[in-house]
C-alpha cells in the first residue's frame, strides 16, 4: 500500500492533514463480544483499502465532498471491556473528545457496536440534548448479554442510560428479545422504534422529527438487507435498501446537526470486496450529505 493510500480515500496531504480537515475518520478495530460471526476487528483496514477506489466526485450532489478535508486518525486499540472495567472505553473517549472540542466531525469505523457508547460519552458534555439515530437490525436493549453489560447486544440500553436527556430513534429493527420487549413495555423509555416490517409505510420526515436538534448517527451494517450487506456477524433478512439509507441520512443532515457518526459490525469476507466498497461509499456519502450546504449545494438538490 502506497504512502498516499494510508489515508482513507487516498487523499493528499492538502486534504488530509489535521489542520485542513473538518472530518476525522477514526478506525476502531475493537472486537470483544461478537456473538456469532467474527471479524469486525478487520473492518477498518478493509474499508481503508476499498476507499481507494471510491470516485471522489459525487454525481448526486455534483460536488467533491473530500474538499472539506478528511483526516485519517490513528487507530484506537482497547482491551476488552466488561463489568470489572474501571473506565469503560476510556481510550476511545480520550481520542474522540478533542475532535468534538475542536469542531471536527468524527466518523468511527468499527469494530463492534459496543464502541458507540464511548463515542457518545465524548459528545454529551458539549451537546446535553444529544439524541441518537440508530440504523440497525437489532434493538440492542439488553441490560447485559452473556454477563457483560458492555456487549454489542446491550449498546442501546447503555446509550439510553448515559444520555442527559435520553432519546433514541431506531430504524430497521427486526430482531428483539422477550426481555427487551418487556423492558420497553414496563419502562416506556423514549426509544422510538421503526420496525423493518413497516418500511413501506415509513415517512423519513416523521422519523427525523422524533430526534433532538443535535444527533449522533450510528449505523450497524446489519441494518441493511443481507442481500447487499452479508459481511456482518448477525445478518437478518428484510433490511433496508441502499437508497432508503441514503435518503434517511440525507434528510437527517439537512434537518439536524449531526455531530458525529459511526459505522460498525462490518466483518469483511475474504475475497469478496463488494461489502468493503459499500461501507467505504457509505462513509463518503455521509460526509457529502453532512457538508453539502457548506460546499455550495442548494437545498433544492437535497
Amino acid at each position: 500500500m502506497s504512502e498516499e493510500s494510508k489515508t482513507y480515500f487516498g487523499l493528499s496531504e492538502e486534504f488530509s492533514s489535521a489542520e485542513n480537515s473538518r472530518v476525522s475518520i477514526v478506525p476502531v478495530p475493537y472486537e470483544a463480544t461478537t456473538s456469532w460471526g467474527r471479524g469486525t476487528s478487520k473492518g477498518p483496514e478493509a474499508v481503508l483499502a476499498a476507499s481507494q477506489q471510491v470516485e471522489l466526485f459525487d454525481d448526486e450532489l455534483w460536488i467533491e465532498p473530500y474538499r472539506v478535508g478528511i483526516q485519517t486518525s490513528d487507530a484506537v486499540h482497547m482491551e476488552p471491556v466488561d463489568a470489572e472495567t474501571a473506565e469503560p472505553f476510556k481510550e476511545l473517549k480520550d481520542a474522540v473528545t478533542p475532535l468534538i472540542e475542536f469542531n471536527k466531525f468524527p466518523i468511527l469505523i468499527g469494530g463492534e457496536h459496543s464502541l458507540t457508547l464511548g463515542a457518545v460519552q465524548s459528545c454529551v458534555d458539549r451537546y446535553p440534548d444529544l439524541s441518537v439515530l440508530q440504523i440497525d437490525a437489532h434493538s440492542d436493549c439488553r441490560d447485559s448479554y452473556e454477563g457483560n453489560p458492555y456487549s454489542h447486544a446491550s449498546v442501546a440500553y447503555h446509550l439510553y442510560k448515559c444520555l442527559p436527556q435520553p432519546l433514541i430513534t431506531q430504524v430497521g429493527i427486526r430482531n428483539i428479545s422477550l426481555g427487551e420487549a418487556n423492558w420497553m413495555e414496563e419502562e416506556k423509555p423514549k426509544i422510538n422504534v421503526f420496525w423493518a416490517r413497516h418500511q413501506d409505510k415509513w415517512n423519513f420526515q416523521d422519523i427525523i422529527s422524533t430526534l433532538s436538534d443535535n444527533v449522533y448517527l450510528t449505523i450497524d451494517v446489519d441494518g441493511l438487507d443481507a442481500g447487499i450487506m452479508p459481511a456482518t456477524g448477525t445478518p437478518e433478512p428484510g433490511g433496508m435498501t441502499w437508497y432508503q439509507v441514503m435518503d434517511l441520512i440525507k434528510q437527517l443532515c439537512v434537518r439536524k446537526n449531526v455531530v458525529a457518526a459511526d459505522v460498525v459490525e462490518f466483518a469483511p469476507i475474504a475475497g469478496f470486496h463488494a461489502p468493503d466498497f459499500l461501507v467505504a461509499k457509505l462513509i463518503y456519502k455521509i460526509i457529502g450529505y453532512r457538508f453539502a450546504l457548506d460546499l455550495g449545494v442548494t437545498k433544492k438538490y437535497l
